[in-house]
């Protein structure tokens, strides 16, 4: 029987976005075993974001996957295509493709789909414009709203009546952690990933304030921009890989990123069962993210409040816990996040094919 091939079109530049389609492009491929994926744009070499993942980097001569097929032929790799330069190999390919997955909208990618093939897409809240993205959305086969926040905001209001709630999780094996120490000695994560430059230099400030009131803390901030120098305490050159070693090494995950959007951060915390701390805005604060959570209020001045952030992120730090029920409140909510993804996953794709 031949094997069905899925479609994954994402954005490739180092964001939470591209971290989540990878991940998914793993799942699927553990499903179906033969998955593609589809960039917007070519992504050359001396690009701010070649070398993010190795996964989407086949092309690059560090590494030697031909060797790789031939030395474990059950690895195969799965094939990264540019829409802006290989219409061809990628109409080719679609002629198999039983489901393309959309992290963002293409018209262009639409028009080159067999009529056979089922779509999904991925809502994005920040990216939403009611012209273009409403109607595609109307013609795919099933629309995901990554959370409760998502359907309020853009699916009810816009009737698409195609909507699956479909909380992300990574579904990556991580071990979680049996001990932890005491929070003012915690080893801290702060993802930087989407954010702006300047939001960055407020990130750093923020660390700094918090590494001055707590000293026997470690901390590292951790995003992708090889154009840059990483220094002790920032690391430029967290690739997709090196994230998932710094968190399986951290205490706490400290996500103040003004724009969340999958709610990735708050899965890996609750696949760790380690704390973790994020702005009181939406989707952080809903009920699939509440393993572990701890909300810090969003100034009126945004990042750029750095005193008053780095104030709260040092007493939720500092605060003792009053005992095991407080540090696994609402433990559960991941779970309820694994059972929601796996329904959505199983409708979308019957049945797995192992």
């Amino acid at each position: 029987m031949e094997k069905r091939v899925v479609g994954v079109f994402s954005p490739y530049n180092a964001s939470e976005k591209t971290l989540c389609a990878r991940y998914m492009t793993e799942s699927i491929d553990n499903r179906y075993r033969r998955v593609f994926w589809i960039v917007p744009d070519d992504v050359p070499l001396k690009s701010r974001y070649s070398g993010f993942s190795y996964k989407w980097d086949t092309a690059r001569p560090m590494y030697d996957l031909r060797k790789r097929r031939a030395t474990d032929p059950r690895e195969e790799i799965p094939t990264i295509l540019s829409l802006a330069s290989e219409q061809d190999q990628i109409k080719e390919k679609l002629q198999k493709c039983t489901m393309c997955v959309f992290f963002e909208e293409s018209e262009a990618l639409y028009s080159l789909l067999p009529k056979s093939a089922s779509t999904a897409i991925f809502l994005d809240p920040y990216r939403w414009n009611p012209g273009t993205s409403r109607p595609f959305s109307q013609k795919c086969t099933y629309v995901l709203s990554s959370s409760p926040w998502v359907v309020k905001k853009v699916v009810e209001r816009n009737l698409l009546f195609n909507n699956i709630l479909c909380p992300f999780d990574p579904d990556i094996q991580l071990i979680p952690k049996a001990v932890l120490p005491t929070m003012n000695a915690a080893t801290i994560f702060y993802p930087a990933y989407d954010m702006t430059f300047t939001e960055r230099r407020c990130l750093q400030k923020i660390a700094n304030t918090v590494k001055a009131c707590c000293p026997d803390t470690k901390s590292v901030i951790g995003y992708y921009d090889p154009h840059e120098t990483s220094e002790p305490g920032r690391d430029a050159h967290c690739y997709d890989w090196k994230l998932l070693d710094y968190i399986k090494q951290s205490d706490w995950i400290i996500d103040l990123n003004p724009r969340p959007l999958m709610g990735l951060f708050a899965a890996l915390a609750g696949a760790m069962g380690i704390q973790w701390s994020c702005f009181k805005i939406p989707p952080n604060t809903d009920q699939y993210s509440a393993a572990r959570r701890h909300l810090v209020p969003y100034p009126k001045k945004g990042l750029s409040d750095t005193k008053s952030i780095a104030e709260e992120i040092v007493r939720q730090l500092t605060a003792p816990f009053n005992g095991e029920y407080d540090r696994h409140k609402d433990a559960g909510s991941y779970i309820s996040r694994i059972n929601e993804f796996t329904r959505a996953m199983n409708k979308i794709f019957r049945s797995k094919n192992r």
